[in-house]
């Protein structure tokens, strides 16, 4: 009987080592791109080397563990846009503290281009433009967060969180997509030294859509000479993950700096410092100064990557930089993201209020 199920369990484990194959084999290397982004103005001035240092509500996004740093309630929203303000990214984030070592976070992500001009069906049947058949419609991404931290689940003095994520993406009356993943992070602190690690999409994150077979069909000519094929049902992010590495320093009494070293890791071919065909690695730094822990300069560097072109060697990397305030109860932060490539230049706004501020009226 122990040697069937011995038998029964190693056929088990090679029938889901072979869906898992299966699963990258035909994975979209940029699927779900969008969760990618970045959130949060702080964290994306420093290039998002964020995974070790993340200490507030935003840790949804970047490390559920470091929403253990939340002392009791806090609130987030920012807002930034890309492409010559065409795409539209917002987030809002709330944590709650439930006792000294659990916390409880939600947050909504939505990247989205609104009034896009349909005009497939602007000539009429006599063959002229009918400027009142342009309709208008919206490509909208959404990610919904729920995270779970706590301190000491596996080791003392080891902070741990997980966030699950539910994602629809709508493409006017044309598509909708529906997905599920789940994210895990640990957070360890040693004297100055701080140490992060998040893992994305641990399960695979499967998003299937459904088409509106009626409008595609409109559409599918709509390039002369070109019949558009229907898209793929079936979106499969792959796991990857972030470590990072950052230490405190006290240059003069007020005076503090943190430098972070993080780096990004996916089991896939993709534009990164270090490729193969089955791995990719991408080191970012990350430098935030301080004045009484109140005004912050910061400044960040990630993507890096080389190009060859006409047998000469080409480094490429993105830059960023901002600023920052931070009061009792609320932190105004300041990012600007981009430097190298004017689509990608981009503003980004955020604060993160204490919800402590209420019980001082």
């Amino acid at each position: 009987m122990s040697n069937l199920r011995l038998y029964s369990m190693k056929k088990f484990r090679l029938f889901f080592l072979g869906l898992w194959i299966s699963f990258i084999s035909h994975a979209q290397q940029y699927a779900n791109a969008f969760l990618n982004i970045g959130i949060d103005a702080a964290s994306m001035a420093t290039g998002g080397n964020a995974v070790s240092v993340i200490d507030n509500v935003n840790a949804v996004y970047w490390n559920p563990a470091g929403l253990l740093s939340v002392e009791h309630s806090e609130l987030a929203l920012m807002h930034s846009a890309y492409f010559g303000n065409l795409a539209q990214v917002d987030w809002a984030a709330y944590a709650q503290k439930r006792d000294e070592k659990t916390v409880y976070g939600v947050g909504l992500l939505r990247f989205g281009v609104d009034n896009i001009m349909n005009t497939t069906e602007l000539i009429d049947e006599n063959g002229y433009p009918d400027y009142s058949r342009i309709t208008y419609f919206s490509v909208a991404d959404y990610a919904l967060m729920f995270s779970y931290a706590r301190n000491d689940l596996f080791v003392r003095g080891l902070r741990s969180g997980f966030t699950a994520k539910t994602i629809y993406r709508h493409i006017g009356n044309f598509a909708d997509g529906f997905g599920f993943g789940l994210d895990a992070g640990l957070q360890y602190s040693y004297k100055k030294w701080h140490f992060g690690l998040t893992l994305k999409d641990i399960t695979t994150t499967i998003t299937t859509w459904s088409f509106n077979h009626e409008a595609l069909e409109k559409i599918k000519d709509a390039v002369p000479g070109k019949n558009l094929a229907e898209p793929s049902k079936t979106e499969i992010s792959l796991p990857h993950m972030q470590f990072g590495v950052s230490r405190s320093f006290t240059i003069k009494r007020d005076y503090h700096l943190t430098a972070s070293l993080d780096f990004r890791a996916w089991f896939a071919a993709r534009s990164a410092l270090i490729i193969s065909d089955y791995f990719s690695l991408e080191p970012g730094l990350g430098i935030s100064g301080s004045y009484k822990n109140s005004v912050f300069l910061r400044l960040g560097a990630r993507d890096f990557y080389q190009t060859v072109s006409y047998d000469q060697t080409y480094w490429h990397w993105r830059p960023s930089a901002g600023l920052g305030i931070k009061l009792k109860y609320l932190s105004l932060d300041y990012a600007f993201t981009g430097f190298d490539s004017a689509s990608l230049n981009t503003h980004v706004f955020s604060f993160v209020l204490d919800l402590r501020i209420f019980n001082s009226f």
